[in-house]
């Protein structure tokens, strides 16, 4: 079931002593670790056992680098519907619960984002949640029994309180349309056909009450989104429950419940984000680590999923540190599929042992992993990219004439080429560094005889190589037009930036220009980006030899 793959050490996070993240395995299935006593990991699968579904539970004592085979521990009701999931919490009590979907009259098939079900094909088809659970001694397990109808998407956190209430996020469909919008201020606006909310239980699961408190987030269109689906959550330190929604809007939002039944009015969240759900876990010290896809501008899911992001925070959410990215698209350099869903989304992270965090995530056939997180490497505060290990830590899918090529002046090294080579594709590449509310970048670079123009940016979140906003969405630009550089010349330009003083400096060989102006509210930069903007084919282009950054937290 598991396919090993190696992991690809970044010069940085060698010299900090960090680890790097790297993938433990590629997945067949897409298992929800937790953590079980005696330093073992465990996770449940439903899959197909002799004509009937069935879950089977494998178990891992290394940390999640082998795993045993899958052994069956319960069969599912083989009557209509078929099965998926489960969710599974692993209780202080001992007991393992898991939450299933049991779909009943299902006729939607397997939908990726390019083929959302109309308003009208949800009729008459069901996603129930069941639930069953085991033993304190984790060995003999319920019967498994329904305990909410209705549909519902995704589930993707469970969590059980202080006081021993068990909480299950969940979203599910309404018959709510623009012709059909609802009463009130509804009328004047769209939610979507689907609301978040909660079940809870106060008794181990033995009976389920839902929360009275549906939560609702605006559309950005009235046909194809969702509205507020795949919501996460995680109790905090003072015994509030935060929970993290998925929305259409470019940004999560948050709701806070002092119980996990009764919530506040979603509002928006200070972390953008594709229309993809969050991942939330804690260190064994506490402290909070949040993984998504800080995406934004690309047709697929609003924003894009080819890169995961993670960061971590110490003061329960209210900053973060690092935005780093933990996990490509391995299959981001080809054509997306013309149907199901891709890309790196879908994130379960969880502490495993030695302070390790294990990340499941991912979509689509060959793009599920197992990624082991270092929560140190997040701390990084330099990096540096000078080609010597290719291209790897770059994104520039989509384009042409963005390729190593030989250094000019230096036998066996190489310098990054931006050319757009044809007039039919763009130039471009994006580069993630660690998160900075002050930094220095220093890009060393030199157009060639022909440039025809480019835009250098620094930004805090991914958009794909080509993307033509980028200059509107980004903190600082530097334009670089033919006139700006002489052809053939080395030339190092330097970005100061503070963002508590809302500007930078740009220094060209050191001499730097007038204060800049920050374009927009930010938690700090973590992107540096260039873009050819000639008009048509640019086979000069420009070379990049290094860049290097450093940044800061205040």
């Amino acid at each position: 079931m598991l396919r090993f793959a190696a992991a690809l050490v970044s010069i940085a996070a060698a010299l900090s002593g960090a680890r790097p993240p790297r993938v433990i395995a590629t997945l067949d299935h897409s298992p929800i670790v937790v953590r079980l006593p005696n330093r073992t990991l465990g996770a449940w699968l439903v899959q197909p056992a002799g004509g009937y579904d069935a879950v089977f539970e494998i178990r891992s004592t290394d940390n999640g680098r082998t795993w045993t085979e899958p052994r069956p521990i319960r069969r599912l009701p083989d009557n209509e519907g078929t099965w998926a999931g489960p969710e599974p919490l692993a209780a202080r009590d001992g007991r393992i619960h898991l939450f299933l979907l049991r779909r009943w009259k299902y006729t939607l098939g397997q939908r990726g984002e390019a083929e959302r079900p109309a308003f009208d094909d949800y009729r008459g088809n069901r996603i129930d949640i069941w639930h069953m659970r085991s033993d304190a001694a984790g060995a003999n397990w319920s019967e498994p029994r329904e305990i909410w109808r209705g549909y519902t998407g995704a589930l993707n956190s469970v969590l059980e309180t202080r006081t021993g209430r068990i909480l299950l996020p969940f979203s599910y469909h309404v018959q709510r349309t623009w012709r059909n919008r609802g009463a009130g201020f509804e009328q004047f606006t769209f939610f979507g056909a689907f609301n978040s909310t909660v079940l809870y239980s106060d008794d181990g699961g033995g009976t389920f009450h839902l929360s009275p408190t549906p939560l609702l987030v605006e559309t950005p269109d009235i046909v194809s989104s969702y509205g507020a689906v795949e919501p996460v959550a995680i109790e905090l330190k003072d015994g509030r429950i935060w929970n993290l929604i998925r929305t259409q809007r470019g940004r999560f939002y948050e709701s806070f419940s002092a119980d996990g039944a009764v919530w506040s009015e979603p509002r928006p969240a200070a972390i953008l984000n594709s229309d993809s759900p969050a991942g939330l876990a804690r260190t064994d010290d506490g402290r909070l680590v949040l993984v998504w896809n800080n995406c934004l501008r690309y047709p697929y899911a609003h924003g894009g999923r080819q890169v995961l992001h993670a960061a971590i925070s110490e003061d329960e959410g209210r900053t973060w540190i690092g935005y780093r990215e933990v996990l490509k698209d391995p299959k981001r350099n080809e054509p997306p599929p013309p149907g199901g869903d891709f890309g790196t989304a879908y994130p379960f992270p969880a502490a495993a042992f030695d302070g390790e965090l294990l990340i499941r995530s991912g979509q689509g056939k060959g793009r599920t992993a197992l990624v082991s997180l270092d929560p140190g490497w997040l701390y990084e505060t330099e990096q540096r990219s000078d080609f010597r290990n290719g291209l790897e830590d770059w994104t520039h899918f989509g384009t042409k004439g963005v390729e190593l090529a030989p250094h000019p002046d230096r036998g066996g090294e190489h310098v990054l080429q931006v050319a757009r080579t044809s007039a039919e594709w763009p130039a471009g590449a994006v580069w993630n560094f660690p998160n900075g509310l002050t930094g220095t970048l220093t890009v060393r670079l030199r157009t060639q005889p022909g440039f025809r123009g480019a835009n250098l940016a620094l930004t805090d979140h991914y958009s794909v190589p080509w993307d033509k906003e980028d200059h509107l969405n980004s903190l600082w630009n530097i334009v670089l037009e033919p006139s700006t550089l002489t052809p053939g010349a080395w030339r190092t330009i330097t970005v100061d930036w503070s963002v508590p003083r809302r500007s930078a400096r740009i220094a060209f060989d050191g001499k730097p220009g007038p204060p800049v102006p920050i374009r927009r509210e930010t938690a700090g930069a973590n992107y540096f980006r260039v873009r050819s903007t000639a008009e048509g084919a640019d086979p000069a282009g420009l070379l990049i030899e290094w860049v290097r950054v450093s940044t800061g937290r205040r």
